[in-house]
C-alpha cells in the first residue's frame, strides 16, 4: 500500500535535506496564511529560516520568475555605471546578482552568506566564472578590515532582518565600505520582511544619498527602493 501524498513528500524532503527541512516545510504549509503566526514561529530565527529555505527549490522558485532577472540586470547595470574597483555583496544567496555584475564589471567580487545552503549553491552557479569569492559569514559582523571594498551592495537582504540587526549591517557596510553602498531593498512588509526606507536611514546618519528611486522593472515599483550611497567624506 502506497502512502498517502502527504506522507510521501515528507519523507522526501527528509531523504533530501534532513529533520530540520522537513520542520521548516511543516510550519511553512501551516502558517503561511497567518502572517502573525508566521513572524513568531516560522521566522522567529531569520538564520535558520533561510538555511532551510535555500537550496534548490529556491533556485528554481527565483529563475521561474522573469521579474527577478530583469531586477537583478538593471541592478547590475546601474553599479557599473559607479566603475567599482572591488565589490563586496552582502546576503549574495545563491549568487545570482555577482553573476549579473560579473558580466558588467572585471573588478574583483566577494560574496557573503550566512547560509550554507545558499552558499554551497552560489558555489556550483558561480564555478565558470572568475575572480568571485565566497564566504560564510554574518552581515552585521564582516570579517574584513576597515574600507577594505570599493563598493557594498545588498539586494533584498536588510529587508530581512530586524530593524537591530539591520542597523548593525548598515554600521558594518559603513566601515568595510570606501566609496560607495548600494541597495535595492523592498520596503513592504510581511511575515519575512520588515521593509525600511534604507535612504533615509542613511540620511538619518548624515550620509549623502546620491541617488534614491523605485526600481521601474519592478511589479509594484512603489514598493521598491534603490538608492546609492556616499560613503567617502563619512557622516556629516
Amino acid at each position: 500500500m502506497d502512502a498517502p501524498p502527504i506522507v510521501a513528500r515528507a519523507l522526501a524532503a527528509y531523504r533530501r535535506r534532513g529533520l530540520g527541512y522537513v520542520c521548516y516545510k511543516i510550519l511553512k504549509r501551516t502558517v503561511q496564511d497567518r502572517p502573525l503566526f508566521a513572524r513568531r514561529l516560522l521566522y522567529r530565527s531569520p538564520r535558520w529560516y533561510w538555511e532551510q529555505r535555500g537550496g534548490h527549490d529556491y533556485f528554481l522558485e527565483q529563475e521561474a520568475q522573469p521579474e527577478r532577472t530583469a531586477r537583478s540586470q538593471f541592478i547590475a547595470a546601474e553599479v557599473a555605471r559607479y566603475e567599482p574597483l572591488s565589490l563586496l555583496e552582502v546576503g549574495c544567496g545563491y549568487g545570482k546578482q555577482l553573476a549579473s555584475l560579473r558580466a558588467y564589471t572585471a573588478a574583483p567580487l566577494v560574496g557573503i552568506d550566512w547560509s550554507l545552503s545558499q552558499l554551497s549553491l552560489a558555489a556550483s552557479y558561480l564555478s565558470s566564472l572568475d575572480n568571485i569569492s565566497l564566504v560564510q559569514a554574518d552581515g552585521a559582523r564582516l570579517p574584513f578590515g576597515d574600507k577594505t571594498f570599493d563598493v557594498v551592495l545588498t539586494s533584498a537582504v536588510l529587508l530581512h532582518n530586524s530593524p537591530a540587526k539591520a542597523e548593525g549591517m548598515r554600521r558594518e557596510i559603513c566601515r568595510v565600505g570606501r566609496r560607495l553602498a548600494i541597495h535595492n531593498e523592498d520596503t513592504n512588509t510581511n511575515f519575512s520582511r520588515f521593509g525600511y526606507d534604507t535612504a533615509a536611514a542613511y540620511r538619518g546618519h548624515g550620509y549623502r544619498v546620491l541617488d534614491c528611486r523605485p526600481i521601474p522593472l519592478a511589479e509594484q515599483p512603489q514598493q521598491t527602493q534603490f538608492c546609492v550611497v556616499d560613503l567617502a567624506p563619512g557622516p556629516a
